[in-house]
């Protein structure tokens, strides 16, 4: 039972933790900018990168990333101090880092106004499936760089982990946490989808 409050409870800590977007604070601190006034109106990299500085961009998606990988970190270093094993498995490291994306797309404090959550999401697939997801990352930034095709690389990286983790053994990646990505890239999926109709973009 104590368990099922420390994983309820670890579950809005990381909702908290999303809803605090790198995009919003370094656009107001170092550009003195309301990021919901420029370009897309988003609170997300790729409006930093197109609409107010490639660098700040990249720093906003590598403090993003960073975020996501040393939050998961801490918390298995920290479920494992404690022994709280039940808690320590991929499945629900998985599940806690949806929670910091899905504070990141739909921050309380912003009026559920956040980013499409992208970069945060390669950062948990970095963390749980870190080979697949370096392959995966790789080939969609070529795409984006080569093709412009941004839109479609994001849905690529989205898309893509669940679907091979699919064909792989259930000793690398059990069949309870692949059925999470699944469901977890459809939502990133009708909440993208959702955003791009809003901008126009289809």
């Amino acid at each position: 039972m104590n368990e099922i409050f420390i994983a309820i409870g670890l579950c809005l800590l990381s909702y908290v933790l999303g809803c605090f977007s790198a995009a919003r604070v370094l656009g107001k601190r170092l550009k003195n900018l309301n990021i919901y006034k420029v370009g897309t109106g988003l609170a997300e990299t790729h409006n930093i990168y197109s609409n107010i500085s490639k660098p700040l961009g990249v720093l906003v998606a590598t403090i993003d990333m960073s975020k996501m990988i040393i939050y998961i970190w801490f918390l298995k270093l920290l479920l494992l101090k404690f022994d709280i094993t039940n808690l320590l498995t991929n499945t629900m490291l998985f599940v806690f880092g949806f929670f910091v994306i899905a504070g990141h797309c739909l921050p309380v404090n912003h009026k559920f106004k956040g980013g499409r959550g992208v970069v945060l999401y390669v950062g948990l697939m970095l963390f749980i499936i870190p080979n697949i997801m370096v392959v995966i990352f790789a080939i969609g930034i070529i795409i984006g760089i080569l093709f412009k095709q941004i839109r479609f690389s994001q849905y690529l990286v989205v898309l893509l982990p669940p679907i091979i983790c699919f064909f792989l053994p259930a000793s690398m990646v059990s069949r309870e946490l692949n059925t999470l990505m699944v469901v977890s890239a459809f939502i990133m999926g009708v909440f993208n989808y959702i955003v791009s109709k809003r901008l126009g973009e289809f």
